[in-house]
Formats: structure tokens, sequence, C-alpha cells
């Protein structure tokens, strides 16, 4: 294993750990004192602790085990031993924390709070997607289903079973709360993983239809500095040759990017956020050449005329 490797691996490890101690946390602060299921496996375990009085973190262990051993001769290992290790860590856990007696948010109030609260620590699971694992259960199963039917969603598989889980809790519970709770937590759930999965560097993608690409394409070169991708295309009414120029900036350089387009007749503009960005357009001057150190001068000239 190469140093790179190494380093790659000690951080998905330190994710992994960080993701099952404030997943946990978050189970028994919030949700296991407030009567709803949050969901996948951690909902089911959840009811039985309510029904049983025995500790969810056996529950969740003996609920992910057989999952899990299914999912060693179907999915990639390294995925399988990381959702193992985040399992024990996160039942060990919740062991340790009914053995020293823990804080519990115990209210009868504002039941919200538990809620919302609960579905943060849940969302940061998405750290465990971030490293190219799972948290287990639901998620686990959902992997196998596509690994031998491709053409299934695994998002909507997860969805169905997830909406399965909360509509059994109104049986164990009794309480229409319950079920409102469970669909708060596993909303704020899904956008705080939203956005531990979002790139840091934000960034937006322009989609330039345009009669001058040789123009813009020179100021997005040599003004801004950025690549770009240019492709043939042609509209669809008029049949008229046009070219699409594709280019990644960052937010501040947005108002920048319009002002340059704007300059131009028969262009059409349209941009969206990007989820995430890897590689890089790196200028370096050393790398110009005189034919560019040239053009690239006589564009500057040109534009401070104007």
């Amino acid at each position: 294993m190469d140093k790179k490797t190494k380093i790659k691996e000690t951080r998905s490890f330190v994710l992994m750990v960080l993701s099952a101690v404030v997943s946990a946390v978050g189970l028994w602060v919030f949700v296991y004192p407030s009567d709803f299921a949050p969901s996948g496996v951690d909902g089911i375990a959840t009811m039985l602790q309510y029904l049983t009085n025995v500790n969810a973190g056996i529950f969740t262990f003996a609920l992910n085990l057989p999952l899990l051993i299914a999912a060693w001769f179907i999915l990639k290992k390294r995925y399988v031993i990381y959702t193992i290790a985040y399992t024990v860590l996160t039942s060990l856990l919740l062991l340790v924390l009914e053995a020293v007696d823990f804080y519990q948010y115990v209210t009868s109030t504002d039941r919200l709070i538990p809620a919302i609260f609960g579905g943060v620590a849940q969302g940061c699971t998405g750290l465990m997607l971030k490293i190219g694992a799972s948290a287990g259960g639901v998620d686990v199963m959902a992997c196998m289903v596509q690994k031998k039917m491709p053409h299934k969603n695994v998002e909507s598989v997860i969805a169905f079973l997830s909406f399965v889980i909360v509509g059994v809790s109104y049986f164990v519970f009794w309480d229409l709360n319950s079920i409102l709770l469970s669909a708060v937590e596993i909303f704020v759930c899904q956008k705080v993983t939203e956005l531990i999965l979002r790139d840091t560097r934000n960034a937006v993608e322009f989609k330039i239809v345009t009669d001058n690409p040789k123009e813009i394409g020179d100021e997005i070169l040599y003004e801004m500095r950025k690549g770009a991708t240019i492709v043939d295309g042609r509209g669809l009414f008029t049949e008229d040759g046009k070219t699409v120029i594709f280019c990644v900036v960052s937010y501040r350089q947005i108002p920048e990017f319009l002002s340059l387009v704007a300059k131009y007749e028969g262009t059409f503009v349209y941009y969206s956020d990007v989820m995430g960005v890897r590689g890089n357009f790196d200028w370096r001057k050393e790398d110009e050449g005189e034919e560019d150190i040239q053009k690239r001068e006589e564009k500057l000239k040109g534009a401070n005329k104007q």
C-alpha cells in the first residue's frame, strides 16, 4: 500500500468513526426518548427496543449481520468491511451509552426538536457514502438489488423500504404524531446527507449557445483564465449551425461571466449548480508559447481600448 492509499484509508477510517459516534449519540439522545422510528434498520431496532426494553444496539447488529454476510458475496469487499465496522461500532456505542446512563433529551412539549436533530445526526451517515460505504440496513439491501437488477433505481428502493418501516411504526407507538415526526426526521436526514455529498468547491456550469465562439472562447481563456469545451450544434427550428460552449466557474465569477456573454449578440446562456468538481485547469504562464503570449497581449489591448 503506497503512501497516498494509506492517507486515503486513514481518512476513511476517521470519517467512519465520526459517523458512527454522531449517529449513535443522535439516536440515544434525541430519537429513543421521543417515541418515533427513524428510517431503515435503525427504525426497526428502535421499535424493537420500545417493545422489549432491550438495547437497540443489539437489534441493530443482529438485523445487519445477515445482510452484511450476503453482501460479502455480492458487493465490493471494501464497501462491506467499512459498513461492518460502522455497524459494530454503532452497536457498541449504543450499549455503552446505556451503561453509563448518558443524557437523553426528554420533552413532552416540543417533540419536533428531537426529530430535527435526530435527522441531522442520521444525515451524518452521508460520510459513509462519501468514503464509498454505507450505514448498513436498507442501503445494503438496495445496493444488492441493483447489483442483481441494474435497471432498478437504488434511491426508489431505499425510499420504498423506509416508508414501509415508518408506516409499520404506527402500530407500535399508536400515535399519528410518531409518523409525522418520522417524516420530519427522514426529510432532515436526506437534506443533511445531500449537503455532505456536495463538493466543497461550489461551482456553476455555464452552457453558452452562440454565433461568436471564437471571441467568447478567447475571453474565457485569456481574460478569465478558464478552460472550456466547445461542441457543434444546430438550432431545432432554424436549423442554423450553432456552437455550444461548456464552462465551469465559481460563484463569485457569475457576474463577470454574465457581463462577458452579454457583449455578444446571437448568444443564449443558461447555468446551473454543479454537484462537485474534480480536476483542475492550471494556467501556467511558463507553458505559454510566443504565439500565445502575443495573442493574449493583443486581446488585452483590444479590451482596454473598448
